[in-house]
């Protein structure tokens, strides 16, 4: 594996655009800003415009999918990721110039919308971004680095990517779940896309992956080195509203719960197979049939034809009780021999007096593996309430936002246990973004009552304070991210499994360069003291920082 010195000198490499991306963000009208912006940043803009101000929303951004630039904690998602439809954007055109009985018509309101819109350009997903607004007559903010890369070739090409660096110092927990086990190193993820309008009802994509792992003492994680196409397939806009889909592709579904491309990862999961949106006035419909990618380090990944995955996933937004989403998933392992099909829905919104609300669950029920035998039946729930306070200050008005979680996902009693039990299987999901930071458990027979509070500090940095309570739902063993047992030689003594506190910080050089670090602490409860055969029965600590730049 190369030294630190060789990741040290990667994390270097960044930094010049970093400092290109913060000089864009606070640079007016300088005879140097114009310079780096025009030669180093955006050749095609030959002046610079005004400052951008940047997102003042209360959300703290999760290293993740979605990614630190992007991807929130547990809350209400943006209407872009209810479904992750399948889009084919509009040709990029040279904007028309703004006008209303000969004067300018861009009101405060549309160039608030448009500033949004290019703070929201990258997605979960990189082949739904939106760059749109560079077309809109009432944008003016200041070049961004890539900017020059989209609506090449008369509109139809859109090239971009993403460089990201992190490190991890793990105490007690790498590997597995809580292993006793310390180690650090460097995580390096670079990801180039090209997206390409063959005609106006068809387009390609496609999207290549570097992702590596250096300095560390223990083997890697499966997650954390890969070489591989990310993303390549050919969409089909059959009518105005029907998309056929078919190739490697990333998949991002609802609030991510069940399925995520899981971009906390160094490495992203994709899928080979078929989708189909269908997409209404208010809501979408998606349906797919595919088979997860088996990665291979050394060689090409290949298609794992034992496993299938598919399903339909309904949404709407803005009914009387919020924005509906509604599921029926099915995964078959023919390798493990079990088959199961979940069933479920949710819902989100703000309520009349400014409350936040968040509700999810689904039953899960099908043939559990022959070792274990017969049919099962099982299930999930999470339920959150919050609300963005109003709180008077010395220095002004101060809004955080809070939350209160509850997340339970059943668990069975069979002893020992394996994926294929009467335990709830979670699919393919983002578990690092709603069951601890660390990831040491998986939904799947856990109990997690959680506590978060969110707030900006000034208007480039958020802070992010969430505490976690775990506790088994049968007295079997807790199981971690990849549905494997903690522990199969002992059943718990004790369902009490400790507690964990998560602390981030993410500065906000510019909308699409961001640094963030955190720091979470496990404090371990009564199973890992009084249960015989655990591999270790002390705190855990993480820290973590990491710098992501898009382009």
């Amino acid at each position: 594996m190369p030294s630190s010195h060789f990741y040290a000198i990667r994390l270097a490499a960044l930094m010049p655009l970093t400092l290109i991306g913060w000089q864009t963000a606070t640079a007016e009208d300088s005879q140097f800003s114009r310079l780096v912006q025009t030669t180093a940043v955006e050749f095609s803009v030959s002046q610079s415009r005004d400052a951008v101000a940047l997102a003042s929303n209360n959300v703290a951004v999760l290293p993740q999918e979605g990614d630190v630039a992007e991807v929130a904690v547990p809350q209400p998602s943006p209407s872009d990721e209810v479904a992750a439809p399948a889009v084919v954007e509009s040709p990029v055109v040279s904007p028309a110039p703004c006008t209303c009985n000969g004067a300018c018509c861009c009101t405060k309101k549309k160039k608030e919308a448009a500033t949004a819109a290019m703070k929201g350009a990258f997605k979960g997903v990189f082949y739904a971004n939106d760059f749109s607004y560079l077309n809109d007559p009432c944008y003016s903010g200041a070049p961004l680095f890539g900017e020059g890369l989209k609506g090449l070739h008369c509109g139809t090409v859109d090239v971009g990517g993403e460089a990201r660096v992190r490190y991890h110092r793990e105490q007690n927990m790498r590997g597995l779940g809580l292993t006793g086990r310390s180690d650090e190193f460097w995580l390096t993820r670079y990801r180039m896309y090209a997206n390409v309008h063959l005609t106006e009802n068809i387009r390609w994509y496609g999207e290549w992956l570097y992702a590596d792992s250096g300095s560390e003492t223990f083997n890697p994680r499966p997650i954390e080195e890969n070489r591989e196409m990310q993303n390549m397939f050919i969409d089909v806009q059959l009518t105005d509203s029907l998309n056929l889909r078919g190739g490697r592709q990333e998949i991002l579904l609802g609030n991510q719960r069940l399925v995520s491309p899981l971009d906390w990862a160094n490495t992203r999961r994709t899928f080979d197979g078929l989708r189909g949106t269908y997409k209404g006035d208010n809501w979408t419909v998606d349906s797919f049939i595919l088979n997860p990618m088996q990665l291979d380090v050394k060689g090409i990944d290949s298609t794992n034809r034992d496993v299938q995955f598919w399903g339909i996933y309904g949404a709407r937004g803005e009914t009387a009780i919020g924005n509906l989403e509604a599921y029926y998933l099915g995964l078959n392992n023919d390798a493990a021999d079990f088959d199961y099909q979940t069933i479920g829905g949710r819902v989100y919104g703000t309520g009349a007096h400014g409350n936040l609300y968040e509700v999810e669950g689904g039953v899960q029920f099908g043939e559990n593996a022959p070792s274990i035998g017969g049919n099962r039946t099982a299930g999930f729930f999470t339920g959150g309430i919050g609300r963005k306070l109003s709180l008077c200050t010395r220095c002004g008005e101060w809004n955080p936002t809070v939350w209160m979680w509850y997340d339970w996902a059943s668990g069975g009693e069979d002893f020992p246990a394996n994926r294929g039990d009467d335990s709830f299987d979670h699919l393919f999901p983002l578990a690092h973004k709603y069951l601890g930071f660390m990831d040491l458990f998986g939904r799947r027979n856990i109990n997690d009552v959680n506590f978060q509070f969110m707030t900006n500090i000034g208007p480039r940095f958020k802070a992010l304070l969430w505490y976690h309570y775990f506790f088994l739902d049968q007295a079997t063993t807790p199981y971690g991210v990849t549905m494997q047992p903690y522990n199969s030689t002992s059943p718990a003594a004790s369902k009490d499994l400790g507690s964990e506190l998560d602390l981030m910080f993410t500065c906000i050089l510019n909308p699409r360069t961001t640094i963030a670090l955190g720091y979470s602490h496990f404090n371990a409860g009564d199973y890992y003291k009084d249960t015989p055969n655990v591999a270790f029965n002390g705190d855990a600590d993480f820290f973590w920082t990491q710098m992501q730049m898009r382009f």
